[in-house]
């Protein structure tokens, strides 16, 4: 579910890379990545997601033979500095692939929701041994890519367990390799298009009104928390610090999943 509320939000940004953040934001680990919003409906989806928060996304491509696609957003926890290598992807069917696809890649999506997270480690290979050794199920090591709107492809390497790890809770592994981040290329997009605008009074659509270091060009929205829970929460818990040196706090709960907690220009909303 996600809901809206009256409380302003802002988004974080500077001159400094991720290495320079102070993790304030709860449930929030230094090496989050991305959070992946699932949506039944792509265009619908994307148009729900934008009135309740007061941003604009952005079309990341599509994946071919997996019947998805995506927009993307910058998402930048609270608290963090400088220019951090995170976002928010909205994934949902393409509808120039296959629907069957999409049916497989996306079982159960029948509503707006927090589907799973990301965490980009310092060494991928070393986080998959050290999770062999401590029998966490993260699934295998697969080679991805996707179609850019520019023609272009992205590619990188991620763990993907079917079904989720913990009802997504569980992180996934992603590595980028030589590939431009996508929040480099959604500062880049947004600096282009404001640049276009020939406008010195105006922002880039999305952009805060305010931000934790003073700035005020960064589009987006800001991560508030992740709240995670489980029927089992110490096994999720040990699976989480195995995966990225870090320990959360995890609730007892029927279902296993994650919340997420974010604020922008239209108040705050609760992803669950």
């Amino acid at each position: 579910m996600m809901d809206a509320t009256a409380d302003g939000g802002a988004a974080d940004g500077g001159p400094s890379s991720r290495d320079g953040a102070q993790v304030t934001a709860p449930g929030v680990v230094r090496t989050f990545d991305h959070l992946v919003v699932a949506v039944p409906d792509l265009a619908a989806g994307v148009r729900e997601f934008e009135e309740l928060t007061g941003v604009r996304t952005t079309p990341g491509g599509s994946y071919p033979g997996r019947g998805t696609a995506n927009h993307i957003v910058p998402l930048v926890p609270r608290g963090w500095a400088g220019e951090p290598l995170t976002y928010l992807e909205i994934l949902g069917p393409d509808p120039q692939q296959d629907p069957e696809l999409a049916a497989r890649s996306l079982p159960g999506v029948t509503r707006i929701l927090a589907q799973r997270w990301a965490v980009h480690p310092d060494d991928l290979d070393a986080t998959v041994a050290a999770a062999e050794q401590a029998e966490v199920d993260f699934g295998q090591v697969f080679d991805m890519s996707r179609n850019t709107p520019d023609g272009g492809l992205l590619e990188w390497r991620l763990t993907r367990r079917t079904p989720l790890a913990h009802g997504g809770a569980q992180p996934f592994l992603i590595d980028w390799g030589t590939s431009q981040h996508p929040a480099d290329t959604l500062r880049e997009a947004a600096a282009t298009s404001y640049e276009a605008a020939g406008d010195a009074g105006r922002e880039p659509a999305g952009a805060s009104a305010d931000t934790t270091d003073g700035s005020s060009s960064q589009p987006g929205l800001v991560l508030e928390r992740l709240e995670f829970f489980g029927p089992d929460p110490e096994v999720l818990r040990e699976a989480i610090r195995v995966l990225t040196g870090e320990t959360v706090d995890v609730a007892q709960a029927p279902e296993p999943g994650v919340r997420a907690v974010i604020s922008g220009p239209a108040g705050e909303c609760v992803i669950d």
